[in-house]
């Protein structure tokens, strides 16, 4: 299955997750659902949460970063949660499963990079979907110097024709 590109999660709609099987996504969290070095979950990023759980679409946040920067954010959004996931390793991938009833034909995975999140997804052998960083502004230097190496194969999957407008 191609990874599916969308340009803003927040404007991602639970009914049609549901019609592709989504019954649980595995969710990064950096510049993904929240900007960098943030504490707290934005107005976004809890409507986001809120409406998937009332869809009932399950949802484990995924980071590579520690418990300690993790938990708090996921504590918030009422999340379950995995650090230290060593994404693109599908041992976090392995970790998160335990944590949902659901199949992994009926998981999404989503973030924003090439290298750590789709990849894993695809090691994994789970959906896949790409969307658009948060705020490049404040990422570290290793994560823009990954997404430039990464940048053509970021460029094929935007090009794909995305099914959320079929």
């Amino acid at each position: 299955m191609k990874t599916i590109y969308q340009k803003d999660l927040f404007a991602l709609n639970a009914e049609t997750l549901l019609k592709m099987g989504v019954k649980c996504i595995f969710l990064d969290v950096d510049n993904t659902i929240r900007k960098y070095n943030s504490d707290s979950p934005d107005v976004e990023a809890v409507d986001f949460v809120n409406k998937m759980f009332k869809s009932g679409i399950d949802i484990v946040l995924c980071s590579n970063n520690t418990k300690s920067e993790v938990k708090p954010f996921a504590d918030k959004l009422r999340c379950k949660y995995v650090a230290f996931s060593l994404k693109p390793s599908p041992f976090g991938m392995i970790r998160a499963l335990k944590k949902t009833s659901a199949r992994r034909s009926e998981i999404l995975l989503i973030g924003d990079q090439v290298f750590n999140d789709i990849f894993a997804g695809k090691l994994f052998g789970i959906k896949t979907m790409l969307v658009e960083p948060i705020d490049r502004e404040h990422e570290p230097s290793t994560v823009t110097a990954r997404r430039r190496l990464f940048k053509y194969f970021e460029e094929k999957i935007i090009d794909n024709k995305n099914p959320f407008q079929e």
